[in-house]
């Protein structure tokens, strides 16, 4: 199996409803919506290696987010 065959495999089927809607909304707010889930992401990351290791400095943790990320792409 090739890597855009697996791909296709772990998104589904094509849901063309969302797509359309997607195409009505501006570049801009696409951006914004796409760093705004990020920051989620992030914090979320952040949150639980804090609970993981609540001995480690801001440095540390943020030294950790970047391995993790990483590791999982």
């Amino acid at each position: 199996m090739t890597a855009l065959e697996r791909c296709r495999v772990r998104l589904g089927p094509v849901d063309e409803l969302n797509i359309r809607l997607l195409l009505r909304v501006s570049p801009a707010q696409r951006l914004r919506t796409m760093l705004d889930l990020q920051d989620i992401l992030l914090d979320g990351l952040r949150s639980r290696l804090r609970k993981a290791h609540p001995d480690l400095s801001d440095y540390q943790i943020g030294l950790l987010m970047f391995q993790r990320l990483k590791q999982n792409g």
